[in-house]
């Protein structure tokens, strides 16, 4: 989440699986597991990896595959696993623009107090995806989104008092999303701008990434053009130098 380069992560999390394994440390290779296979769906990897092999002949029943995986923590309580699971799939659905998928993990994910780190990122993710769906036209019950994303921008604006270095950039982009919602145009791109300025400032390249990528996506809104392609070029620069090379084939 920090937009560190995905493929030392990669390394990092092959790494961890085999010290967990070594030392039959199963129940933390368990959400190491989920992690691993969220970095190599952004890296784009065709490579024959598979995180869940740690498992084999370990556990009485067979993890093959996330789905499996899912069905294990859920039937033996292992809560942290699950959401650790709706996370990434919520995280992934994100940056994948399966938003419907998206708006589905985020209702499942249940607030634990005792992962407080990746109840800020959840409310992130549900902000951006309430924000997308109120701007559709199309999409039942605007207002339930309107609400919805509103929580979660508060939530972000409480942690960016708390922590300016990590929050602040994520809370402006929300509030860009807010104001391109509701219209209010001048608002939008004056804090799409500094979501892209702090998000470059504070290093989190991912995320520049994507404020430049919904900024590109406001100024097509409204006919800017030569905004939108400088805006979505400087998106696909920062997505390859954090090595999330499905994302840049997204884009």
């Amino acid at each position: 989440f920090a937009g560190i380069d995905l493929d030392a992560v990669d390394k990092h999390c092959a790494s961890t699986t085999l010290e967990m394994t070594k030392f039959a440390q199963v129940h933390g290779n368990l959400s190491n597991s989920s992690h691993h296979l969220l970095i190599l769906k952004l890296i784009g990897s065709n490579s024959t990896k598979n995180p869940f092999e740690a498992f084999k002949g370990v556990l009485t029943e067979e993890i093959r595959n996330e789905d499996d995986l899912l069905r294990h923590a859920l039937s033996t309580g292992k809560a942290g696993v699950v959401q650790a699971i709706r996370f990434n799939r919520l995280f992934l659905a994100y940056w994948f623009k399966r938003y419907e998928e998206a708006a589905e993990m985020a209702a499942l994910y249940k607030t634990r107090t005792m992962m407080p780190l990746i109840d800020i990122y959840h409310a992130f993710y549900e902000g951006l995806t309430a924000f997308h769906f109120a701007r559709q036209l199309s999409k039942d019950d605007p207002e339930k989104w309107h609400c919805l994303g509103e929580k979660s921008l508060a939530c972000l604006k409480t942690w960016a008092m708390h922590s300016t270095w990590n929050w602040v950039n994520k809370y402006l982009l929300l509030k860009a999303e807010c104001h391109f919602s509701k219209g209010q145009v001048e608002e939008a791109g004056e804090n799409y701008y500094l979501a892209v300025k702090y998000a470059r400032q504070h290093r989190f390249v991912h995320e520049e990434g994507l404020a430049n990528e919904l900024f590109s996506k406001f100024h097509a809104s409204n006919g800017n053009t030569s905004e939108a392609s400088h805006h979505i070029s400087q998106a696909r620069v920062c997505y390859e130098r954090w090595g999330a090379f499905a994302i840049v084939d997204r884009v």
